[in-house]
C-alpha cells in the first residue's frame, strides 16, 4: 500500500466532511461550540494536507506545522464540546499541556534533530491522550440525554485513542523508516483505520447536535417557559399514561389544583416582572414539598396542578395541606417588593368508573372554586361542599 496515496485519500475524505460540518455549523449556528467544531475540521484538513504534500513543500511545514495543526484541532474539538456540555478546567489545562508537549516534540524530532520513530511515538502519545480525554469528558456527563447523544462520538474517539496507542507500540517494537512515506503495511493500516474513525467522529458530532436539538424541541414543547414546570399538554400526556397503567393495577390516583389568591393585585401593585418572580417562587416552593413520583405542572396564569399516582384521598389531603402551609409561609423578594401569597386548593380522586384526566381536573376545580368562595387559603374536596 502506498502511504502517500492513502494520505491523499485521507485529505479528500476530510475535505468532504469539512464541507459537511460547515453546512451543519450554518444550519445550527445558534448551538454552543459549533464554530469551534468547524475550526477543528479545518485544522484536521490542513494538517492532513500538509502531510500529504511531503516532498513538495519544506519538511518544517509538512512535518512540524502539519502535525501541530492536527493536535491543535483536537484542542478546538474540546473547546467545542466544552461550550456545549460545560467546560472542565482540569480537562482544558490537560489539553493545553498536551499540545505544548506536542509542539516541543515536533520541533525537536521533526526539525532540530529529525528522528522519525521518536516523532511518531510522541505524536501518538499526544493524540491518544487528547482523544481519550475528550472521550471520557463526553461519556462522563451526568445528564443522561447529553451522554446518550454523545456516546457514538465518544466511542469513535476512544477507538482513535486505541489506534494511536497501537501505533505507538508498533513503532516501539518494530521501529519506523527515516522517510515516513516509505513506511510499511502496519503504519498504512493504522492510517486507514484512523481515517475511518476520524470521519466517524465527525459524523458522530453531527448526529449528536441533531439529537440534542431534537431533545431541546421536545423539552420546549412540554415545558412552561417561565417556571420550567410541565405545561398543560405534557401533564395531560403523563396523566394519560398513569391512568392507563392504573386500570391494570387498580392503583388509586388523585390530583390537586392550586390557584393563587389575589394574584392580579400583585401584578397591578408591583408590576408583571414581580408577578413572574412570584410564579417562579411558587413553582419552586411547590416542587420542594412534593414526592419524587408526583408531577407538578402550570396550567396557565396562576393555576397549577399536581398529579398524584398511587395516592389515597387521605394522603392527597395531607399533601394538599402541606402545600397550602408552605405557600402561606413563602415570601418572595423582588427588588424593593416583598410579596406573600396564599392559595385556594381543590383535590379529588379518580373515580373507578371514569378514569379520565380532564374529568379529574374538572372535579378538582369544582372543589377549588368552593375554597375560593369560602375566602381562600383553604384546601377543599368535593365532599366538603355537600
Amino acid at each position: 500500500m502506498d502511504i502517500h496515496s492513502l494520505h491523499v485519500e485521507h485529505v479528500v475524505l476530510l475535505g468532504l466532511y469539512t464541507l459537511l460540518t460547515a453546512a451543519n455549523s450554518w444550519m445550527y449556528r445558534g448551538m454552543k461550540g459549533i464554530h469551534w467544531f468547524t475550526m477543528y475540521n479545518l485544522c484536521a484538513l490542513m494538517g492532513a494536507l500538509a502531510v500529504s504534500m511531503r516532498g513538495h513543500i519544506p519538511d518544517f511545514v509538512s512535518i512540524v506545522v502539519g502535525n501541530v495543526f492536527v493536535m491543535t484541532g483536537y484542542l478546538l474539538l474540546f473547546l467545542s464540546l466544552g461550550e456545549l456540555f460545560g467546560r472542565k478546567k482540569n480537562f482544558f489545562y490537560g489539553q493545553i499541556a498536551l499540545v505544548g508537549f506536542g509542539v516541543a516534540s515536533m520541533l525537536q524530532y521533526g526539525w532540530i534533530h529529525p528522528d522519525t520513530p521518536r516523532r511518531l511515538i510522541a505524536y501518538s502519545v499526544v493524540l491518544g491522550c487528547q482523544q481519550a480525554m475528550i472521550a471520557v469528558f463526553v461519556y462522563r456527563k451526568e445528564d443522561g440525554t447529553h451522554r446518550a447523544a454523545g456516546l457514538p462520538m465518544a466511542v469513535m474517539l476512544g477507538a482513535l485513542a486505541f489506534t494511536n496507542m497501537a501505533r505507538l507500540l508498533g513503532v516501539v517494537a518494530r521501529g519506523a523508516p527515516a522517510d515516513y512515506l516509505k513506511s510499511g503495511a502496519f503504519l498504512a493500516w493504522i492510517l486507514i483505520v484512523n481515517s475511518c474513525l476520524q470521519c466517524g467522529a465527525m459524523v458522530g458530532y453531527v448526529w449528536m447536535t441533531a439529537a440534542l436539538l431534537r431533545h431541546d424541541l421536545e423539552l420546549q414543547a412540554s415545558t412552561d417557559p417561565l417556571t420550567g414546570l410541565l405545561n398543560r399538554r405534557a401533564i395531560g400526556q403523563m396523566a394519560g399514561r398513569v391512568i392507563a397503567a392504573s386500570r391494570h393495577t387498580d392503583a388509586q390516583i388523585a390530583a390537586i389544583t392550586i390557584d393563587l389568591d389575589g394574584f392580579k393585585q400583585i401584578n397591578d401593585t408591583f408590576g408583571h416582572s414581580c408577578g413572574d418572580a412570584t410564579l417562579m417562587g411558587v413553582a419552586t416552593c411547590l416542587q420542594a414539598e412534593l414526592r419524587t413520583n408526583d408531577s407538578l405542572a402550570r396550567l396557565g396564569g396562576d393555576e397549577f396542578v399536581v398529579l398524584l399516582p398511587r395516592t389515597t384521598m387521605m394522603e392527597a389531603s395531607e399533601i394538599a395541606e402541606r402545600l397550602r402551609g408552605a405557600l402561606e409561609r413563602l415570601e418572595i423578594v423582588h427588588g424593593q417588593a416583598r410579596v406573600r401569597v396564599t392559595a385556594s386548593i381543590g383535590l379529588a380522586q379518580a373515580e373507578e368508573a371514569m378514569r379520565d384526566w380532564n374529568h379529574l381536573v374538572t372535579r378538582c376545580d369544582e372543589a377549588l372554586y368552593g375554597a375560593k368562595r369560602a375566602g381562600g387559603n383553604k384546601v377543599m374536596r368535593l365532599a366538603d361542599l355537600a
